[in-house]
């Protein structure tokens, strides 16, 4: 009698777990939604979704893995839906002096084209990360077209130093006092910067901000020009970040950059605030960066940053994490760019897409976790981090927009 009963209770826990399987699997898939992105609109039920959820919000934030051409083209496919919605800002992960230059490029010669080549044949690199593919420049002229400011919140990039010297120089008013000074320390500035992309083991940030050179040149400026004086101080700074990544200090290097990023966030903000009573801005940026909560580094990134200003305002920040299905090889296959421990779940969602865009709402999903057990442990990560998670159809890589 005993070992029936025994056998009939392992009977019903495993129906139990089962069907509790089944359950989590069937509530992911009721709160899944389809959308396609044609001729730079988004349709279907997950766009409609989304349309919403801009309409509601002060920020929309855009955490991408870089360098997709599928999350460049729903940027570009989103930006008039923000637009409409009085969101004027884009938020970028680029330094602030280099948000101001590619603007002026497109606003003068309209395209990046000539300026991305002229520098990574320079140096063997490209000048402002995340926007050196033809698609990027498509939804930055989109962005600039529908009225959007661009803010730069991050620190300048590695190389940024061998454009923003003559940015220094032309704003200067006593450019005959520094010519020669300019002359040297951009020779300087341009064998470095190339031995630093050559050779990775290369400290080139600490003899950056070692150098008399440099120091000689900063001081040199007018120190009551506050445009010139605030490249020299981003730059001081952007070298600091990278110099501790010099010597393995990764926690003082990635806290120093945040605080380069929410402090630039905070300035554009109070900027816009002086004729802006509720300033929109989408932000796209790295996955990790947009989490709310803690990110995937256990900090408070952007993400939780501008959850906290729009939470201020009673407003809502749609954070959206966005993943590429698989990306496209040249001889058409496709490698597989859905990790293993998301397979269980994502699988099934991707292959009924048919073709089309995934949403994924995980703000439902965790409401339902309160009351039954998740399974998917790498589904409850994302799900406290993000409002929502997209699936791109198969991605190519962008087109380069330089000539190499």
């Amino acid at each position: 009698m005993k070992l029936l009963y025994v056998t009939f209770s392992l009977l019903v826990l495993t129906q139990f777990a089962l069907s509790q399987e089944k359950t989590d699997t069937d509530y992911i898939k009721r709160n899944t939604y389809y959308f396609e992105v044609n001729e730079s609109k988004i349709e279907g039920q997950g766009a409609d979704i989304l349309q919403k959820r801009i309409a509601a919000s002060q920020f929309f934030i855009l955490g991408e893995q870089h360098y997709s051409a599928k999350i460049s083209e729903f940027t570009n496919a989103i930006i008039p839906v923000l637009a409409n919605q009085n969101y004027k800002y884009f938020i970028a992960e680029i330094g602030p002096t280099s948000a101001t230059k590619i603007t002026n490029l497109i606003s003068q010669e309209g395209s990046l084209y000539g300026f991305n080549t002229q520098i990574n044949n320079l140096v063997g690199e490209i000048p402002v990360p995340f926007f050196d593919g033809k698609e990027d420049e498509t939804f930055l002229k989109s962005a600039i077209n529908n009225g959007f400011e661009i803010w730069g919140i991050d620190q300048e990039y590695f190389v940024a130093q061998v454009f923003l010297i003559d940015e220094i120089y032309n704003l200067s008013s006593n450019k005959a006092a520094l010519q020669s000074a300019y002359e040297s320390v951009k020779e300087y500035l341009i064998k470095e910067t190339k031995k630093g992309v050559k050779e990775e083991r290369y400290k080139l940030f600490t003899e950056l901000l070692n150098s008399p050179l440099v120091k000689s040149f900063f001081e040199a400026t007018d120190t009551t020009n506050s445009s010139v004086q605030k490249i020299i101080s981003d730059l001081i700074d952007s070298w600091e970040v990278y110099r501790l990544r010099e010597v393995k200090d990764y926690y003082s290097s990635l806290h120093k950059r945040l605080d380069i990023m929410q402090s630039n966030f905070t300035t554009y903000y109070n900027k816009a605030l002086a004729h802006d009573p509720l300033p929109k801005a989408i932000i796209k940026i790295g996955g990790k960066h947009a989490s709310q909560g803690r990110s995937l580094d256990n900090i408070f990134d952007v993400g939780n940053f501008a959850m906290e200003i729009a939470n201020f305002n009673r407003k809502k920040s749609t954070t959206v994490l966005m993943i590429p299905s698989a990306y496209l090889n040249e001889d058409g296959s496709a490698d597989n760019n859905i990790d293993q421990e998301d397979e269980a779940f994502l699988r099934p969602l991707v292959d009924s897409a048919n073709g089309r865009w995934t949403l994924i709402d995980l703000k439902k999903i965790e409401e339902f976790s309160w009351k039954n057990k998740i399974e998917f442990e790498s589904l409850k990560d994302y799900m406290y981090r993000f409002d929502y998670l997209i699936i791109t159809p198969p991605s190519k890589s962008q087109v380069p927009n330089y000539k190499k």
